[in-house]
């Protein structure tokens, strides 16, 4: 099992990743017996969202894993996975003007590093790509055997400090976060700390959480 370290990302360390070249397909995940498929930001009507969570083809079937990890009484279900830049703008900026409102005396600087610990800059850029567009990110949650999504102690893109994955939270919730970590590392995936539902494999985060010197996947297109 990978160990979530509990400090935030330093999106800096992109330029000290080598840059992924993997040309491994995006798949569609809807269609898959082992989890519930619900595309958020298509739901909530974000403008350019697909109706489908899209990842990398050994990204998914580190999902199956996963989902054959849970225990007894839950379900895995994919919020988003492959996403556009112009998606990552639209959510980088929502997430921006959230933080001021919730903290309206920070200085610019510290609006800027408290937004980048829930949402990276929107960018295509090989050697600096948004996790998302890569294909190898997924966000994920839980769900009981009816399908009812579980209370995960703070809101799915809730950019505060109860969305931390090591959140001092109710101890049903810190449970459930246990749960999702651990089938999730043992499938291969790194966990973004301060995103209790991010997860990541063969992406630039994976590499620099897992302390590999390469990347497996750069930036990707759905076409």
């Amino acid at each position: 099992m990978t160990s979530p370290q509990n400090h935030a990302l330093d999106w800096d360390a992109a330029g000290q990743i080598a840059p992924g070249t993997s040309d491994e397909p995006l798949v569609p995940t809807s269609t898959c017996a082992h989890w519930i498929t619900w595309p958020v930001y298509f739901k909530n009507g974000l403008d350019g969202a697909l109706a489908e969570v899209l990842v990398r083809a050994s990204v998914y079937d580190r999902l199956i894993k996963a989902s054959c990890n849970l225990p007894e009484g839950y379900q895995l279900v994919l919020l988003d996975g492959w996403r556009s830049k112009e998606v990552q703008n639209t959510l980088f900026h929502t997430i921006r003007q959230q933080v001021i409102a919730d903290h309206p005396k920070l200085k610019p600087n510290e609006i800027e590093r408290l937004t980048l610990q829930f949402a990276s800059r929107p960018s295509d850029d090989p050697l600096r790509p948004s996790p998302h567009i890569t294909g190898g990110s997924v966000d994920v949650t839980l769900a009981d055997p009816d399908g009812q999504f579980l209370d995960m102690g703070s809101q799915f893109d809730e950019p505060s400090e109860r969305s931390w994955t090591l959140a001092q939270v109710e101890p049903h919730h810190m449970e459930r976060r246990h749960v999702l970590l651990q089938a999730m590392t043992t499938a291969g995936f790194t966990n973004l700390p301060s995103e209790w539902w991010h997860f990541d494999y063969g992406n630039w985060v994976w590499a620099w959480y897992s302390q590999e010197p390469k990347a497996i996947f750069g930036p990707t297109d759905a076409a």
